[in-house]
């Protein structure tokens, strides 16, 4: 490609995972000089009322009804039916045929398995590659078209699952999960703590809050980290303001609470921090592993969270707790020498740190 082809980065903001893996390309485009990227939030440009009451079910069945969530999961996660794939990958593909009569892209990548340019790409008939970003290292069929050009993958297991849903091999390359690049540029510790007004020789265990939704349940995780490790907490509890605002009122003595909203520097509170405790977001999970920062994945949601969790635990790289009973043990072995160091050779021999520029490389030829 040419530094003035047109390159289109499709996402959705169901987390922050997608739109940060799309940033994190963005960013390695212009970084090469491509200068017509452009990111669409493709469900909010197309139906901003369907994607509002879409996020909402998303994060309040995550949060209230995770059973539910699995069960929608296992039973949207079969083999590709040609009909429900194309009214499925269909959602947006009027507005993108919009866009493209106006400015033919050359390149259109997808980090969201709503894939409308390789449904528009089966329709029109066109030769514009598409090219598909899993960012879990599960594989869910929704992810699967017969018109996509060429998938980047996690893990050789999710290459597995592709080949197995009839992708061919030739169309897969594992390349790792791609990052921003504020990951490879963290700050010594040192440096980080005396900006923060934290103590350096402090153990310190970074809670991911706002994942938990609920207050009650985030108090219970904070309770039992507080009264099971000799650490101190950094609790980020997100864009969730109610929750941030109850837990100051609850700890608001403790001098081993730090609380913090939303936080677009997660790679400077995990150099600072021993262990994270989170949920099983593929993109968090390969921040930590980026960080080499142990890691304890509490109760994580039935669907691609839990296969993530599953898939990592299987490797060493994570703990994974489903009671509280457990989650006291999986945090003592983490932050125990023996146990975070077997968590930190496991995560940098399944870490792979380029990984943005090995996509961008395979892309620019």
């Amino acid at each position: 490609m040419k530094p003035e082809s047109r390159i289109a980065i499709v996402y959705s903001k169901f987390g922050d995972g997608h739109l940060q893996v799309a940033q994190a390309l963005k960013q390695s485009f212009e970084a090469h000089g491509y200068r017509n990227v452009r990111l669409y939030d493709l469900l909010e440009e197309t139906h901003p009322r369907l994607n509002a009451v879409s996020r909402r079910f998303y994060l309040k069945s995550a949060s209230y009804a995770p059973r539910v969530y699995g069960f929608i999961y296992r039973a949207t996660n079969v083999k590709p039916n040609r009909l429900v794939s194309r009214l499925f990958h269909s959602v947006g593909m009027k507005r993108l045929r919009e866009e493209w009569a106006r400015e033919r892209p050359d390149l259109v990548i997808h980090t969201f398995p709503l894939l409308a340019a390789d449904e528009l790409r089966y329709k029109l008939r066109h030769d514009i590659p598409t090219i598909t970003v899993i960012t879990d290292y599960v594989l869910h069929t929704r992810w699967v078209h017969r018109n996509t050009s060429m998938y980047f993958v996690g893990c050789e297991s999710l290459k597995r699952s592709l080949s197995a849903a009839g992708v061919p091999a030739s169309k897969i390359a594992v390349t790792g999960i791609p990052l921003r690049e504020a990951f490879r540029q963290t700050r010594s510790r040192e440096e980080l703590c005396r900006q923060y007004k934290l103590e350096a020789d402090r153990s310190r265990i970074l809670i991911m809050a706002g994942a938990y939704g609920v207050q009650t349940s985030v108090k219970a995780i904070m309770d039992t980290v507080l009264a099971n490790a000799d650490s101190d907490v950094i609790v980020v509890c997100g864009k969730n303001a109610k929750l941030k605002r109850s837990l100051e009122a609850e700890y608001a003595s403790s001098s081993r609470v730090t609380l913090i909203g939303y936080a677009d520097h997660i790679h400077e509170l995990m150099a600072m921090s021993d262990c994270l405790l989170t949920k099983a977001g593929g993109i968090t999970l390969t921040e930590a592993m980026a960080m080499s920062l142990p890691t304890v994945v509490y109760r994580p949601l039935p669907g691609q969270e839990r296969g993530n969790a599953e898939y990592l635990s299987a490797m060493g790289a994570v703990g994974v707790a489903y009671r509280i009973e457990e989650l006291a043990l999986q945090l003592r072995i983490a932050l125990s020498k023996d146990g975070a160091g077997r968590m930190k050779e496991a995560m940098r021999s399944l870490y792979r740190q380029e990984s943005v520029s090995t996509i961008a490389s395979r892309l620019y030829r």
